[in-house]
């Protein structure tokens, strides 16, 4: 706001200061009757003239219309810096965005190809094994499995990032998927229970 502010008088100095006299002296000048050009003398007198107390009042709608004019061009210029830097910062998540959907690509690759064997290997010992102890801890890695594809597809699918305090006592951030997590696995959870019910 302080740049409007500044803008608007500027206006109103400009037009005080410089479109009032040059209107006087544009106005003497079509009514001058005098032969030969007008010299410095006549322009002083013309510039007294324009602050003189017969003019004040057409000298207030000069610095209105300055006014005015610099409040507008001034609130045009904040406008016009503000969306640019919102254009700058949206480019700036857009590409963020992007390296992190390229990122997570290349990743999930890797992870899922690993995940796959551990989830797949600790879903045959759970169907093949008899003691219940054992099966309890199988069961807890095929759910971890679970997990890390959750996060995977999670990561994968954002669309926007917002972040979270990774604990209180550091200043690290890391991606906040939590609800977007716990939609996945609530679901994971429901099918497989559908698939065994």
């Amino acid at each position: 706001m302080g740049r409007v502010v500044w803008f608007t008088l500027g206006g109103i100095a400009v037009g005080i200061l410089l479109i009032h006299p040059v209107a006087m002296l544009a106005y003497t000048m079509k009514h001058y009757q005098a032969p030969g050009p007008i010299n410095l003398t006549s322009w002083l007198h013309i510039m007294r003239l324009a602050f003189g107390p017969g003019v004040v009042h057409m000298g207030l709608l000069f610095a209105l219309l300055g006014g005015a004019s610099g409040f507008i061009l001034g609130s045009w210029f904040v406008q016009k810096k503000r969306l640019l830097a919102e254009t700058i910062e949206s480019q700036r998540n857009l590409a963020a965005l992007e390296t992190l959907r390229e990122l997570m690509v290349t990743l999930a690759h890797y992870i899922r190809n690993a995940n796959m064997v551990v989830g797949g290997f600790s879903g045959r010992v759970l169907k093949q094994c008899p003691d219940p102890e054992l099966q309890e801890e199988v069961h807890l890695i095929h759910e971890a499995s679970q997990e890390i594809d959750a996060v995977i597809n999670s990561l994968q699918n954002l669309t926007e990032i917002s972040t979270v305090e990774y604990t209180e006592s550091s200043h690290e951030l890391i991606i906040d998927l939590k609800k977007n997590l716990e939609a996945r696995l609530a679901k994971t959870l429901q099918s497989k229970d559908q698939k065994q019910g």
